[in-house]
């Protein structure tokens, strides 16, 4: 948005990631099926129970 490209927007951006995790379970579930085998935490991604950014 306008507001995270403005001065000061890094700040406009965590709220919004903040946001996010707030919902990781429901987020988690949209994506669909697999997403388990995937998001394992071995490599660069999180496991599927944790949100990070």
């Amino acid at each position: 948005t306008k507001s995270m490209r403005s001065d000061g927007g890094i700040h406009v951006i965590k709220k919004a990631i903040e946001k996010l995790g707030l919902r990781h379970k429901e987020h988690i579930a949209a994506y669909g099926e697999g997403n388990e085998r995937r998001l394992t935490g071995r490599h660069e991604t999180a496991d599927i129970h944790t949100f990070s950014w």
